[in-house]
């Protein structure tokens, strides 16, 4: 998998390492019960962002990586409570 994105094990080690050794937004680590950490990565470019949890990784994916979404979402749940 790491192939697949261009980094090797070590990059993958040192970018966990800063994002403190869990995921970029929520900061959940894997917990060895087969959730696990994902390689996250712009679509267009392929360029690696960061390592986040499945829940992170899909609410981007379903939000379409478009910051204005996320912002529409952030903006909505603000005013809900």
């Amino acid at each position: 998998m790491l192939a697949r994105y261009g980094i090797t094990v070590e990059q993958y080690d040192e970018m966990l390492a800063t994002q403190g050794g869990g995921c970029a937004i929520c900061g959940s680590a894997a917990d060895g019960n087969g959730r696990y950490l994902h390689i996250d990565h712009d679509h267009e470019t392929g360029a690696v962002r960061g390592i986040l949890c499945s829940n992170c990784n899909r609410a981007l994916g379903h939000l379409r990586d478009e910051p204005a979404l996320i912002e529409i979402a952030m903006e909505y749940l603000a005013s809900a409570s």
